[in-house]
């Protein structure tokens, strides 16, 4: 139980830190606060297993060298260890969400735009001082917690990491579900607004098929009265003249690219809806990671991006509206 308590604290503690350092190293360029965390609260669980696996396998090497072999050993050791977990977090997000988190293709050294030597680089420093400076100052902070707050504040902790890993997994398979539909809105559209009308009665029988299909959706009277006439138009023999086959044909084609139209308003009408549904949890992740793609969904998942950065400029300027007004009233 004792392990459990001091596991669990270790990886708050961490994942915080880890939290604060990269919201403040993303912040600084975009010159605004930016929350890098996955979870909603201020925490980078990556970090929390990052630290816990460092200690784990560094630190009985503590003490083994002398200086300064000991912090070269550490600083490569500790580099190749964060490196195999960022790649390896990498891959698991991206089966998990059919979701590329972050890509690092721009960068000079870097393998498969995962993990890069820059990054590598920084984790080996940060995972030097963690076991060299850090961790002893935190253990000793932990230790001088009573019992009697460890362990209740060790438990809330757990239940909380559970609960918000679940919460934000569920915001993103959902997200995934928005992403996958609208997907499938954009390549009907796309295939309705670049659909040239066969000129042959087979294409029109297939156009007129799948205007049958929908015939309920669509709620068309002259459907059934088309498709009787282009069936008795296929009966009749070579004596039928040209002219009338065009006319017919030409009737044909205005009312299927009527049907597209009314199809293709229905399906733009859905497709605005969609993109306007953009929950607060979706706009901060992909505030917090700005490289993030979609896998199955990548042309939806830009509109929606837009959609999620159109959001939160209206959501602030509201903001800076009332702030404004406040302070009038206030004069």
């Amino acid at each position: 139980m004792q392990t459990f308590v001091k596991l669990t604290l270790f990886f708050s503690v961490y994942s915080m830190i880890g939290w604060l350092c990269e919201s403040i190293y993303c912040s600084i360029p975009q010159k605004r606060w930016i929350n890098r965390g996955f979870l909603n609260g201020p925490f980078c669980p990556v970090y929390g297993f990052g630290a816990l696996l460092i200690l784990a396998v560094l630190s009985p090497l503590l003490g083994v060298f002398e200086f300064p072999l000991e912090l070269i050993v550490l600083f490569f050791t500790a580099t190749l260890l964060t490196s195999v977990l960022e790649y390896v977090t990498s891959v698991l997000l991206e089966k998990l969400f059919h979701t590329s988190w972050w890509d690092y293709s721009n960068h000079k050294y870097q393998i498969h735009g995962r993990v890069c030597l820059m990054n590598s680089l920084l984790f080996g420093v940060m995972s030097t001082l963690v076991l060299e400076v850090l961790h002893p100052l935190i253990s000793s902070l932990l230790i001088a917690i009573p019992r009697i707050v460890s362990f209740p504040l060790a438990g809330g902790l757990f239940v909380y990491f559970i609960l918000d890993g679940t919460v934000t997994t569920i915001g993103i398979l959902r997200m995934n579900g928005k992403l996958a539909q609208l997907q499938t809105i954009l390549d009907e559209i796309r295939e309705r607004t670049a659909a040239v009308a066969e000129t042959n009665l087979a294409g029109l029988e297939h156009s007129l098929d799948e205007l049958r299909d929908k015939a309920d959706e669509l709620k068309s009277e002259t459907l059934l009265s088309l498709r009787q006439a282009l069936e008795e138009l296929r009966l009749k023999t070579d004596d039928v003249k040209t002219e009338s086959i065009e006319r017919l044909r030409n009737s044909i084609l205005d009312f299927v690219n009527d049907e597209n139209r009314i199809r293709l308003r229905m399906l733009q009408d859905k497709q605005e809806y969609l993109e306007s549904q953009t929950h607060p949890m979706h706009r901060r992740i992909m505030e917090a990671f700005p490289h993030m793609r979609s896998i199955q969904s990548p042309e939806s998942f830009q509109r929606f991006r837009q959609a999620a950065a159109a959001a939160r400029k209206r959501v602030r300027g509201s903001g800076s509206e009332s702030e404004s007004e406040s302070g009038d009233k206030k004069e």
